[in-house]
């Protein structure tokens, strides 16, 4: 079970190197597959010195073939990395390895958007990779069109959503607009949201958003791992990262802020109690 574990911590006594570590100069690689461009960053060995050769890079990333047959198998797709000078992330998605049996630990894969569509093979998805995480914004529900007007300070909002009875089903959306909406459980007593192990069942979420409803935002982010996001974590391990009070929210009609506020629990259900108005605020949400 992942606890508020934003990136994966590393595995004790696996080395974790980061981009621009002077201790541990890195290798980058890259090559085209069918489903866009993937690179690869291995760290240098550690009796390397001087300038890196050409033999040292073929070295190393022989080290990773079996993490290349692997990504091959997964996109269906011939891949051949070569050197580069460095990696443009851009859109890429990060992995680390902590499988030896793969690449030396704490080397990086990192995959397009494209690659994501299919489910990765066992041997890319964790223990054997740390998938890194992703920022989402929590999405509490909508409201009706009727009841958001007019908005004034003091006005309670109604959650139909949280009156679910079984937990409050919630969505987890990408600011970027890239990933598809990851359904998620949110449990105020417990202070606490839940994305279900893989294979644990799928959460409602109450159907698509209307346009034009008004929906309620929570304003702290989540950093969600990226294979829970898709459905592909560990089976038996669902996600979790605590929301603790204060539960500061905006209510927003598309980009538009419509009022700020904060959750207020009652009965068996909650609202959003509006503090202020917004006038003409567009944010990119």
């Amino acid at each position: 079970m992942n606890d508020h574990d934003p990136v994966f911590a590393p595995t004790p006594g696996v080395p974790y190197p980061a981009a621009g570590d002077p201790a541990m100069p890195l290798l980058h690689f890259a090559g085209a597959t069918n489903a866009g461009a993937v690179g690869l960053v291995i760290a240098r060995g550690a009796d390397a010195a001087g300038a890196v050769t050409g033999a040292e890079q073929v070295l190393r990333l022989a080290l990773a073939e079996p993490l290349i047959r692997a990504v091959e198998q997964w996109l269906q797709s011939a891949w051949d990395p070569a050197p580069v000078a460095a990696l443009e992330a851009g859109a890429l998605y990060e992995a680390v390895v902590r499988d030896p049996a793969l690449a030396p630990p704490g080397t990086r894969l990192w995959v397009p958007l494209g690659a994501l569509l299919a489910r990765p093979p066992e041997a890319l998805r964790a223990p054997a990779l740390a998938w890194g995480s992703r920022t989402a914004q929590l999405v509490l529900g909508t409201v009706p069109a009727a009841a958001a007007a007019p908005l004034q300070p003091g006005s309670l909002l109604w959650l139909p959503a949280s009156f679910g009875g079984s937990g409050w089903a919630v969505r987890l959306i990408d600011p970027a607009r890239r990933l598809p909406p990851c359904p998620a459980q949110f449990d105020l007593p417990a202070q606490r949201l839940s994305v279900p192990a893989a294979g644990a069942g799928a959460l409602g979420v109450g159907g698509a958003e209307r346009a034009d409803e008004p929906r309620v935002l929570l304003q702290r982010p989540v950093q969600v791992p990226l294979d829970h996001w898709l459905g592909w974590g560990p089976p038996d391990a669902p996600f979790h990262w605590p929301v603790p009070q204060p539960w500061s929210a905006e209510l927003r009609l598309g980009q538009a802020v419509l009022a700020h506020g904060g959750l207020l629990p009652v009965g068996a259900g909650c609202g959003l109690l509006v503090e202020s108005v917004a006038r003409a605020e567009v944010c990119g949400t």
